[in-house]
């Protein structure tokens, strides 16, 4: 691969534009600005295949390994708490570098990061790397007035960098006017949503151990009284349920809201790390796709899961959901990813947009890669970003 100072270039046996569409024999060239400008039939060729660069959709790159592994989500919440509270802002700025260079190294090239603290955002822009930084927001006791100024301050806090969004953290921990001011605000919302069984207790009958964390927290209202509703449906009320809206895990899915999220135009972000790290079932996803969905794949953050690879993430997605063909996998941890973040042009490969790419070795076709790259048979031997490669990925 040239490394030239006007650019660069590989001349490949195989290059997916997008997940299922292939052309062969093709030299992959971009400029010093890191835009392709060239899909060229050439001979010879490198017995290699060129695939766009992987979309991590869900991520929260400040937040740190734990010391220890705690499998119960509560207490896990509550160590993460007390882990990010400790921290200093140089080890933040330690743990956004490392993150980072995992991302890419993984073979991600853009993200949708959870922003706490609004400092990720130019340690992305330092590393050439997409995203929509979504500024997170906690407030379960904030009534329309403290909403509306937390959700000012944090936008205009979030302008310059990345594309902006909002992440309106879950239904058990912000408010009706904070999720009403977060809509009003921005477009692209990030929400976890429908996680586990309590949450779904809690916003159904008001009781159960989300309201007992809020109470200890000070943040449960006086006079509180539940919606009576499932999450999905909550999120509709509010009026965060629509296009741009990305919707976190969804294991606990009540009958009819695959319907409901399809009919809004939502996308909804899974974490098979996660997953198996607090040992759940599988998500239908299968069900999801059939019904239109656009259904991603993130990392979640290094405190549950063993690293922040979109490699091993779709790898792991291979395992979980065997009925889904390597196009549609593929799809999940690129195109799907860039719709649900609203980045245009990720998670594919066009003259004139960005070169973000890996190169895989070639096997005799390109069906037989690509199911191979998917479940994680493949060594990465470059990834590219922007016009540059990564130094620190495998391969180098």
């Amino acid at each position: 691969m040239s490394r030239a100072a006007a650019g660069g270039g590989i001349a490949a046996r195989f290059v997916a534009l997008a997940p299922g569409a292939w052309l062969r024999d093709r030299t992959v060239a971009w400029r010093a600005d890191g835009r392709l400008v060239a899909l060229a039939r050439t001979e010879p060729v490198d017995a290699v295949a060129v695939l766009p660069a992987l979309v991590n959709a869900h991520a929260h790159l400040q937040i740190a390994p734990l010391p220890r592994p705690e499998r119960d989500f509560l207490a896990w919440v509550g160590a993460v708490m007390a882990a990010r509270s400790a921290a200093t802002p140089a080890d933040e700025r330690a743990q956004l570098r490392r993150a980072i260079t995992d991302l890419l190294a993984g073979g991600a090239t853009a993200v949708g990061d959870i922003d706490a603290t609004g400092r990720a955002a130019a340690e992305l822009a330092r590393a050439r790397a997409r995203s929509r930084s979504y500024r997170e927001l906690t407030g379960f006791h904030l009534g329309t007035r403290e909403a509306r100024t937390l959700v000012r301050e944090r936008w205009r806090a979030g302008q310059g960098k990345m594309l902006p969004g909002l992440s309106p953290h879950a239904p058990y921990s912000v408010s009706a006017a904070l999720f009403a001011a977060a809509a009003a605000k921005s477009r692209h919302l990030a929400v976890h949503c429908a996680e586990l069984p309590e949450e779904q207790e809690f916003l159904r009958t008001g009781r159960g151990p989300f309201r007992d964390l809020l109470q200890r927290l000070g943040r449960l209202p006086a006079g509180f009284r539940p919606p009576g509703i499932g999450a999905v449906r909550w999120l509709g009320r509010v009026g965060a349920l629509r296009a741009g809206t990305q919707l976190v895990h969804c294991q606990e899915l009540e009958r009819g809201d695959t319907a409901r999220i399809a009919a809004s135009g939502a996308s909804i972000a899974v974490c098979p790390g996660t997953i198996a790290y607090f040992r759940r079932t599988p998500p239908p996803v299968v069900r999801w796709l059939a019904a239109g969905i656009p259904v991603a794949l993130g990392t979640d953050s290094a405190a549950s899961n063993d690293g922040l690879s979109m490699r091993a993430e779709l790898a792991r997605a291979a395992r979980m959901w065997p009925g889904l063909a390597p196009s549609e996998l593929l799809a999940m941890a690129t195109t799907h990813g860039a719709v649900s973040l609203g980045l245009r042009g990720a998670g594919r490969l066009r003259p004139g947009g960005r070169a973000d790419l890996l190169v895989v070795p070639a096997l005799a076709t390109p069906e037989a890669t690509l199911a191979a790259f998917v479940h994680g048979e493949l060594p990465t031997l470059a990834v590219v970003c922007g016009g540059r490669r990564v130094a620190n990925a495998p391969g180098d």
